[in-house]
């Protein structure tokens, strides 16, 4: 079930009051229009009346899909202890089973809800991208600063990435087969899913999964 709620957020310009409404869960399957408004990345635009101020307002925010069964906390500062706090399977038995990640950016947030949408592993699909990272600063000459799952195309055996290259404000697309994929999902079931609560999910899960594929832990 999708929560709102007002609030005076101060403008950082100008500092004029301006209510504002936020969004602090989102249900998926209730409100497919906040999915697109995410997807879109218009959701969390926000503009002061003031003077014309404009930024992206990033707020804690619970995300959750009953149809592709999982739920996406943002945390903006990275911080996770708020959730860690909670034994999930104990105070929330009707979650069991839903894949539960933490993302520290709104741009995770899509990227999580893509990925699931599509029907793939998420630990996987990192797996790929740090297969595919060195690829691409190789090919293009520069240092990856984050990369972020398109799309895949069963039937053209494609897996397609963004790649944000250092300097440049464009992303690159770059994509590989899905045979890359289904490897990397076989290294995944090898070693292990994560648990009932809530995780991260990101390039630093892939490393320790890839070092414990190795034997290097």
């Amino acid at each position: 079930m999708s929560t709102q709620m007002n609030r005076d957020v101060s403008c950082p310009h100008c500092g004029a009051a301006v209510k504002t409404r936020m969004y602090p869960g989102i249900g998926a399957d209730e409100s497919p229009e906040l999915r697109e408004h995410v997807l879109d990345e218009t959701l969390f635009d926000w503009k002061c009346p003031a003077c014309g101020y404009e930024a992206e307002l990033v707020y804690p925010c619970l995300y959750h899909d009953k149809e592709h069964n999982f739920m996406v906390y943002v945390v903006p500062n990275g911080n996770e202890c708020e959730i860690a706090s909670v034994d999930v399977s104990k105070e929330f038995p009707q979650l069991s089973g839903m894949r539960k990640r933490v993302v520290i950016s709104l741009a995770g947030l899509k990227e999580k809800i893509l990925i699931f949408e599509a029907g793939l592993d998420d630990t996987a699909v990192e797996l790929t991208k740090l297969a595919l990272t060195d690829v691409a600063a190789q090919k293009h000459g520069a240092v990856v600063d984050s990369c972020y799952f398109c799309s895949a195309d069963e039937e053209a055996e494609r897996i397609t990435f963004s790649f944000f290259l250092h300097g440049e404000s464009k992303p690159v697309v770059q994509g590989t087969r899905m045979d890359v994929y289904r490897k990397s999902l076989e290294i995944v079931e090898s070693i292990g899913r994560p648990g009932e609560e809530f995780c991260a999910v990101d390039a630093g899960a892939a490393q320790q999964i890839l070092r414990a594929y190795r034997g290097e832990d």
